[in-house]
């Protein structure tokens, strides 16, 4: 999503916010207000623990899939948005996940929403951490509802069109809630990504991509890429490198919340800016930022972008971040395998993060 997409969806989130009012709020816990997951509480039907809840959907990511004619991923990214937004509250569980599919005739007719949804539960069987937090709390594929909305949607291939929305339910024990407090001299640790996850798509596809399969004049005019899905790059194609699903970080989070106290942080559209979400006055200063992949240096030289916007964009390589204390670095290291420290925790007078490459600080403010 690029920074016009931002500017309009921060309207549109600030109308929607102004449209709730604040007894239909009155039960949420108020330290989740604007992050990931947002956590609620009903002491008489579960006293022991939070509820919380996250939705999300893939985006133009499903663009894709229509192109290469491949839908048996789409349905785990659909999963891992919201696994990931839920898992940054660390040792939750899991128990409930909804779908939702906007489909035009094709989809339908031949039968594919099976294709999409087997992903989902392919991406939800990677989201049982009960075994790991040793409790009966399992996830569970919930009611869906799948409509079709020919005269809704609009596609390159027509009647192929399609949006995949979920929501995702979980609980989390109120004394393994983790009200720690960010604070300076903390490490980040990152987790890398296994690309661009579902972000990002619009200008990637306008950016890398001809745009030869797209007949709609108005949509085909904002494609300035001189690549094919089928063209070949970092040994596959770049479609194929496009619709690489989204890694899912509950287990992680769930093996490392078990023993250690941490914070989490999804780095989902908005880039790095994810890290100012949290309520602390502190600098998250990122001074070792993995290396991305290569579909995004091919995307930075194709499109321009300097690397406050692809910073700005993307995770450029690193999926989640987990904020800890110094000595538990090395431990936690341990357990998430494809991870290392990438920056600390700094004082500040305000909450911003600073992005040190190329012998240059990049400071991002706000959300």
């Amino acid at each position: 999503m690029g920074t016009s997409y931002q500017y309009s969806e921060s309207k549109a989130v600030d109308a929607i916010k102004n449209a709730i009012p604040s007894s239909l709020k009155s039960d949420m816990l108020a330290e989740s207000r604007g992050m990931f997951a947002e956590l609620f509480e009903n002491n008489e039907v579960f006293p022991k623990h939070y509820i919380a809840s996250t939705i999300d959907g893939v985006g133009t990511k499903s663009i894709i899939a229509e192109l290469m004619e491949s839908y048996g991923t789409i349905g785990i990214d659909c999963v891992a948005v919201n696994a990931n937004d839920i898992a940054t509250l660390g040792a939750v569980n899991p128990f409930l996940f909804m779908d939702c599919l906007l489909c035009q005739s094709q989809i339908m007719e031949k039968k594919l929403t099976g294709e999409i949804v087997k992903g989902m539960s392919k991406g939800l069987e990677q989201c049982n951490a009960s075994n790991i937090l040793k409790n009966s709390i399992r996830i569970n594929f919930g009611k869906g509802e799948t409509a079709a909305v020919d005269e809704l949607l609009s596609s390159p291939k027509k009647g192929y069109g399609f949006e995949a929305f979920g929501s995702m339910i979980g609980f989390i024990e109120k004394k393994k809630f983790n009200r720690q407090k960010i604070k300076p001299g903390q490490k980040i640790i990152a987790l890398r990504s296994s690309g661009p996850h579902s972000n990002g798509y619009t200008d990637l596809r306008h950016s890398l991509l001809k745009g030869d399969f797209e007949p709609r004049q108005e949509f085909r005019k904002n494609y300035k890429g001189r690549f094919s899905l089928d063209g070949k790059f970092d040994g596959s194609t770049i479609g194929k490198i496009l619709l690489e699903p989204t890694r899912i970080y509950i287990e992680t989070m769930a093996k490392i919340s078990k023993d250690f106290d941490v914070i989490g942080f999804n780095n989902t559209g908005y880039g790095l800016k994810n890290l100012n979400r949290s309520k602390e006055n502190v600098e998250f200063r990122i001074d070792a930022p993995l290396k991305p992949q290569p579909i995004f240096e091919l995307m930075q030289k194709e499109s321009g972008f300097s690397d406050e916007q692809m910073y700005s964009t993307f995770n450029m390589g690193m999926g989640f971040f987990v904020v800890c204390d110094g000595k538990n670095t090395d431990d936690i290291l341990d357990i998430a395998k494809d991870a290392d420290v990438v920056g600390e925790v700094r004082k500040s007078n305000k909450t911003i993060t600073v992005l040190e490459k190329n012998n240059k600080k990049i400071v991002f403010e706000g959300y």
